[in-house]
């Protein structure tokens, strides 16, 4: 299963780096993740008077790249039944960038296996040559 590293930005400190990040199953997941830890910070930020609407969370796989960006804002607005449009779209990068990486990886084992099969024939031109040469 894939890692996830939840990023907190917008914060005076700049962007705060998860190290570890989470193992979860898909890009999904990693959303629902990051809506409720957000909505959990938010809440608490809010009993302390601070103001979570300039903080997100920027969710990246192993290989450094963004999975999704979730605006702590669009939480405290789904909170308050406003579903903006921006929501929809981060949960479409996700699925599209999933379906993007199935594709790749998809196309990836077919070259492994196109050149497993090359590798094959040339060994087996190469026995035959060298029985050949040596007959």
């Amino acid at each position: 299963m894939p890692r996830f590293y939840f990023h907190l930005t917008g914060g005076p400190e700049g962007v705060s780096p998860d190290e570890s990040g989470v193992v979860l199953p898909d890009s999904e997941a990693a959303y629902l993740e990051a809506f409720h830890a957000a909505r959990d910070m938010a809440q608490e930020w809010l009993r302390e008077g601070r103001n979570p609407r300039r903080y997100a969370f920027e969710v990246r796989n192993d290989a450094g790249e963004l999975v999704l960006e979730l605006p702590f804002s669009e939480v405290l607005d789904h909170q308050a039944g406003r579903r903006p449009a921006k929501l929809s779209r981060s949960v479409r990068t996700a699925k599209e960038q999933g379906e993007r990486m199935m594709r790749l990886t998809a196309d990836v084992t077919r070259q492994i296996k196109m050149a497993q099969e090359n590798l094959r024939q040339s060994q087996e031109l190469l026995q035959r040559f060298g029985k050949s040469t040596n007959g």
